[in-house]
C-alpha cells in the first residue's frame, strides 16, 4: 500500500453522483413538443422529421435524441402532453354514459379528420418494441374514462360484476378503430347506437 493511500483514509460523499451533462430544461422540452404538434397539425407524420422539429424548436438534433430515441417516441409524448382525456360522463345510466363518451370521440375525429398519426404508430409498433410499449401505455391511458364508466355500470348492476371489462372495451372500441383505419365507414351517433345495441 502506498504512503498516500495509507495516510489518507477514503472519503464517502453522501450526495448522489451527478450524471454527466446538463439537466434537462423544461422550456426546451416544451418547445420541442410544441414544434412536434405544430408540424403534425400541418402535414401529419409524413411531414415530420427530427430535422424539421429541431429547426422549428430552435434546438440541435442531438438535444432531441438525448430525450427521445425515435420520431415515434417523440410523437407519443407530444400527443400525451397535448390531448386531454375525454371527460367521464356520469348520467347514472351505463348506455347514456357510453353514448356521451363516444360523442366526445366523434368530435375528436372530426377535428383531426384524415390524420395519419395512429396508423404510423401502429406500423412502427410492429417492429419497434419500445414504440410498442409506449403505444400500449398511451392506449391504456386513453381508455381510463371508459374503464370508469364500466366500473360504475357494474356497481349499479347494469353489467355483471365479473365481466371482463378489458374485453368489453375492446369490443366497443374495436369496430370504431376498424372503420376509422380500414373501411373509412361513417362513425356517427347512429353507428354508436347500433354498436351499443349489439354489445350491451
Amino acid at each position: 500500500m502506498s504512503q498516500l493511500s495509507a495516510a489518507t483514509p477514503p472519503t464517502h460523499d453522501a450526495s448522489p453522483t451527478r450524471r454527466p451533462g446538463r439537466p434537462r430544461d423544461a422550456r426546451c422540452d416544451h418547445a420541442i413538443l410544441q414544434a412536434t404538434l405544430d408540424i403534425l397539425g400541418e402535414g401529419g407524420v409524413a411531414g415530420l422529421s427530427i430535422d424539421a422539429v429541431a429547426a422549428r424548436a430552435g434546438v440541435g438534433k442531438a438535444t432531441i435524441y438525448r430525450r427521445w430515441t425515435s420520431k415515434e417516441s417523440l410523437v407519443l409524448e407530444a400527443l400525451r402532453s397535448d390531448t386531454a382525456p375525454i371527460e367521464v360522463p356520469d348520467t347514472g345510466n351505463l348506455r347514456a354514459d357510453l353514448e356521451a363518451y363516444f360523442a366526445g370521440i366523434i368530435d375528436r375525429f372530426a377535428a383531426n379528420d384524415g390524420s395519419d398519426v395512429l396508423p404510423h404508430l401502429i406500423e412502427a409498433a410492429c417492429y419497434d418494441a419500445e414504440v410498442r410499449v409506449s403505444l400500449d401505455e398511451y392506449i391504456k391511458q386513453r381508455q381510463e374514462p371508459m374503464r370508469a364508466i364500466l366500473r360504475r355500470g357494474a356497481q349499479r348492476g347494469e353489467i355483471s360484476a365479473d365481466v371482463d371489462r378489458t374485453v368489453m372495451i375492446e369490443a366497443l372500441v374495436g369496430p370504431v378503430i376498424y372503420r376509422r383505419l380500414l373501411t373509412g365507414g361513417r362513425i356517427d351517433k347512429a353507428f354508436v347506437r347500433k354498436l351499443l345495441d349489439i354489445v350491451l
